[in-house]
């Protein structure tokens, strides 16, 4: 143990030596590995961060939860099935929701909402903002979606029964309309010049991969909706929201519903249905190929410049073994085996290529910072991925340095000495 941490040292002493001696070309061969594990790692570190987004967002609102909605989320369906035939189906309705309420004996919770296409304007006082997401809603839709809520309270059932002019917020509405405002609980806005009391602020997530954004939400009664905008069917989106009971599979709800469904609209056995069921884990589905062509392309650019840079660490090698055959005479002479000048050898390519891996690691972390801050998701360089650039670093160092060790611990100790 104690001679190879000789060995070590003394590898480590003569790579720093080489390396400050021949700056460019050091440089240019670790580029090479630089670029393969940032590369490698980077897009490691990008899919890990997607996943989590996605895996959280499914997890604040619960895996069993079912959308039922005229349209598809994926198309995924019958090939033969066109596109436009999604366009002529109904919407959902109110009386579809009362019916699978009053019928379902595995729902927990059902919910309806409804969700105009254009955004109309919120206003405080002289600040404005048409980026609201409005949702008119039924009860029980935050016990569905399970919303956390960071100021005041959600919509109750007597809010919504009778309609009051009460919503409750997103985070980014709160923080544009009401600035200096500690707690906007109490205060008034306006939507479309219609006057709203604010009850409730969301906790801020920001936007996730499945589409849902509740930090921009402006949430209200539906019948105070209905009462005062206009409900043009071509203009919003219904959807039924299904919270099943504990110990219920979404398959079991689903079939549930499908046949609750199909009864409420009233179809014969043969016509096929004129709604969709859609649950969080299609939209997740959705992202196994893009995560799929990520990996190929980023094996496809890491393998291309580890090679590259493979062949520059070997190069480095083996202009090392040529420039220290006076010393490696020397040391053969005064009995060194050929094992301890194939360990030399080849640790100081292996220590070069963790140099690369090293420097690649930093870059990826400097990203992780960048991508977090821009992005709102969470990028984080985590113990595998440092592990995964290390062994590859490793693996590469032993491949490109055998054969110029082997050449350095093969050498015939005169003509060694005896070259300049």
């Amino acid at each position: 143990m104690q001679k190879l941490f000789r060995v070590l040292g003394e590898t480590l002493k003569l790579t720093l030596q080489q390396l400050w001696l021949n700056k460019l070309r050091t440089f240019l061969s670790l580029f090479g590995i630089t670029v393969g594990i940032f590369s490698i790692i980077a897009i490691l570190t990008a899919v890990d961060a997607l996943k989590n987004n996605i895996n959280q967002s499914i997890n604040s609102m619960g895996d069993n939860v079912l959308f039922v909605n005229k349209w598809a989320w994926t198309f995924s369906g019958p090939s033969d099935y066109p596109w436009w035939k999604y366009f002529q189906r109904p919407n959902v309705s109110y009386e579809n929701y009362k019916y699978v309420q009053a019928k379902s004996k595995l729902a927990e919770y059902v919910s309806f909402e409804i969700g105009p296409r254009q955004q109309p304007e919120i206003s405080f006082r002289d600040k404005k903002t048409h980026k609201a997401q409005i949702s008119a809603v039924a009860d029980n839709y935050g016990k569905v979606l399970q919303l956390d809520i960071e100021k005041g309270r959600f919509l109750s059932g007597m809010d919504i029964g009778n309609g009051l002019n009460v919503c409750v917020i997103g985070k980014d509405i709160a923080d544009k309309l009401y600035k200096n405002v500690p707690n906007p609980v109490g205060m008034e806005l306006k939507m479309d010049g219609r006057q709203l009391t604010v009850i409730g602020v969301i906790a801020g997530k920001g936007q996730d991969l499945l589409g849902f954004n509740y930090d921009k939400s402006v949430i209200v009664p539906l019948d105070y909706y209905e009462r005062n905008f206009s409900c043009d069917e071509n203009m919003i989106d219904k959807t039924l929201e299904v919270r099943t009971r504990k110990g219920v599979s979404l398959e079991e709800m689903q079939n549930e519903l499908i046949g609750i469904m199909r009864v409420s609209r009233k179809l014969r056995p043969k016509q096929e249905d004129n709604f969709s069921i859609n649950q969080l884990s299609v939209i997740a589905k959705g992202f196994e190929g893009l995560f799929d062509s990520l990996g190929l392309i980023k094996w496809v650019i890491g393998a291309f410049s580890l090679i590259v840079g493979g062949f520059g660490i070997a190069n480095i090698m083996f202009v090392s073994v040529t420039e220290r055959k006076p010393v490696i005479g020397i040391k053969k002479a005064l009995g060194a085996k050929r094992s301890d000048i194939l360990l030399e050898f080849l640790l100081e390519a292996i220590f070069l290529c963790m140099m690369g891996a090293l420097v690649g690691l930093a870059l990826v972390y400097v990203m992780c910072i960048f991508a977090t801050k821009a992005s709102g998701m969470v990028f984080s360089l985590s113990l595998v991925n440092v592990l995964v650039a290390f062994f590859l670093a490793f693996v590469l160092g032993i491949l490109s340095g055998i054969i110029p060790a082997y050449m350095a611990a093969t050498l015939d100790p005169v003509e060694a000495i005896r070259s300049k």
